[in-house]
């Protein structure tokens, strides 16, 4: 009993310092694990940050420059809207202006008018004095030779004509 009970006695005593190391190791292990997993939460929430940054960075590059644009286009839009009105000024003007020259145009179209229908009144006359005066012209040739019969008759042919030509 002596080597049984004293083999008891130091598995005892031995049981205690293998849960002892069972329970040293075991929290070793979860102390690793959990160095482990808070690493990796931390490293996943470091990337996480830097790639929010970095997206933040990018919008606020495009926000500047959206921004510049923008003042461009603005700038832009002010130098139309004044040329717009200068444009609109200019129309009005010639609006103005080409309503009086159509004006002017209807007057000197009715004046010239009146000018081509004394030309054409004056033609007229014109041929029938050219008429008139050959006429005329041959009567007097028959009295030359004394021939009064042709000379009358003469007259008689061009006196429509002559009448015309002195505007009766």
């Amino acid at each position: 009993m002596d080597t049984l009970g004293s083999s008891r006695l130091r598995a005892e005593a031995e049981a205690p310092s293998v849960r002892r190391r069972t329970s040293w190791r075991t929290r070793l292990i979860l102390v690793i694990v959990a160095g482990a997993l808070f690493a990796s939460v931390l490293g996943y929430l470091i990337d996480d940050q830097v790639s929010e940054h970095e997206r933040f960075d990018r919008a606020r590059t495009s926000l500047v420059l959206t921004r510049h644009r923008t003042v461009d286009v603005v700038h832009d839009l002010a130098m139309l809207r004044h040329d717009v009105a200068v444009l609109m000024a200019q129309v009005g003007s010639a609006t103005t202006s080409w309503g009086q020259d159509a004006a002017q145009l209807k007057t000197a179209q009715f004046a010239l008018a009146v000018v081509q229908d004394d030309v054409s009144q004056q033609s007229s006359r014109i041929g029938a004095l050219h008429t008139c005066l050959g006429g005329v012209q041959q009567a007097l040739n028959a009295l030359a030779v004394n021939n009064q019969a042709t000379a009358i008759s003469e007259l008689d042919s061009v006196a429509s004509s002559c009448a015309a030509a002195s505007g009766g």
